[in-house]
């Protein structure tokens, strides 16, 4: 594997006051340019970038008294300091940092794999789920139709009261409305949106091949006050050091049709039963909330029909430290003071890798989300204020 690296033979120099360098590696294969594209494969790339900085000279100034004044500066030196220690002194290698992060986005790709397989699944309507409610359907459209006459009937008598209550529009039957359009015609309408989708497609034609990708992004920053003793017999100064990680994540699958018919019997939902079961229990739309059961359940058949050609990640990686040294201002015993100018010590650092991966579905996990926003607690007080008993749908 081809490498080059400029930053490691800095370690030691101290003649400036940044530093920059650049490691890389990477994968070749021989006559790339001349595959034909759909066969060209996933190489393996790193690319790291780095920087460390010492913003501020530190200069420390001594001088001599005479008991009753001082007299004069001895002399001024001005420190630089190597890189080794400037990284560490940034905390730009704050390992408990770092495997905070990582352990934080360690189920980034198994979470947009599973996003991509949705994708690939590209599910219209699932008939088996639409049959098992189809009553329940027909309920819905049945009072809603004659909720509507008699609202109507009210409103050509002027009963403005009878309005209200029919179209569940007072405070006590406001949270029917929007349950039923919650998971009742939201639902509905978007079956009927993927089955105009569905025979829209017999005509124009899924792709024989395509491809999908998903991509997601996760920062997240720490703090902390450090003690610094700068001398023997000194006291502890505080030193504030920010560290922040940012981290952009990518994941491409290319496909073929392999079997146009079987992924169409997938898009309508019939080669899944263990998704059928889970739409039917009620309250498990609650629980995707929380953990995406019903995407990962979608994404185990996702392929029935289709044939992975090739699939990568990659991903981006930022880290950043930066500590802030106080100035100080210490008499010695000998009649000698010193005096510190502050100083402040960076570290960046930017991590591009791609990776080929090969794509195993029976080895994901559901993906443990947190998107309980406000539609949804708005949905949460309205199915505790009419105890709801349904399924999904109503």
């Amino acid at each position: 594997m081809p490498s080059s690296d400029n930053w490691s033979s800095q370690s030691s120099d101290n003649s400036r006051n940044i530093f920059d360098g650049r490691i890389r590696s990477w994968n070749n294969t021989p006559n790339f340019g001349t595959v034909p594209k759909d066969s060209r494969p996933i190489n393996g790339y790193s690319d790291q970038t780095l920087r460390a900085s010492q913003l501020t000279y530190f200069q420390i100034t001594y001088q001599w008294t005479d008991g009753i004044g001082w007299q004069e500066t001895v002399r001024v030196e001005d420190f630089r300091y190597p890189l080794g220690t400037v990284i560490t002194a940034s905390g730009g290698t704050n390992s408990a940092y770092r495997s905070d992060f990582e352990s934080s986005t360690s189920s980034m790709l198994n979470d947009l794999t599973v996003k991509a397989l949705v994708k690939i699944a590209d599910a219209k309507v699932n008939l088996a789920v639409a049959y098992a409610e189809a009553s329940k359907t027909s309920d819905l459209i049945l009072d809603t139709a004659r909720r509507i006459d008699r609202a109507y009937r009210a409103f050509r008598k002027g009963d403005l009261r009878g309005i209200a209550q029919n179209l569940n529009i007072t405070p006590k039957r406001l949270h029917k409305s929007w349950l039923e359009y919650k998971y009742g015609w939201m639902p509905l309408l978007m079956d009927v949106k993927g089955a105009a989708e569905f025979f829209a497609q017999q005509h124009v034609i899924r792709p024989p091949r395509f491809k999908v990708s998903t991509t997601a992004s996760f920062t997240k920053t720490y703090s902390q006050v450090l003690g610094y003793t700068p001398v023997s017999g000194a006291a502890t100064l505080p030193v504030p050091e920010l560290f922040s990680a940012t981290r952009d994540m990518k994941v491409a699958i290319w496909c073929e049709l392999s079997s146009p018919h079987l992924s169409e019997l997938q898009q309508l939902g019939l080669t899944n039963p263990a998704l059928v079961v889970w739409e039917l229990i009620p309250f498990s739309f609650v629980f995707d909330w929380f953990v995406s059961v019903g995407d990962w359940l979608t994404g185990l058949t996702a392929l029935q029909g289709v044939t992975v050609l090739r699939m990568f990640t990659s991903k981006v990686t930022k880290y950043g430290s930066i500590r802030n040294y106080p100035s100080f201002d210490l008499q010695r015993p000998s009649q000698v003071r010193v005096i510190a100018s502050p100083l402040q010590f960076a570290f960046s650092e930017r991590r591009y890798e791609r990776v080929p991966l090969t794509l195993e579905p029976g080895a994901l996990h559901p993906p443990v989300t947190n998107s309980f926003n406000f539609p949804k607690l708005v949905t949460s007080l309205a199915l505790i204020q009419g105890n709801y008993r349904g399924n999904a749908r109503l």
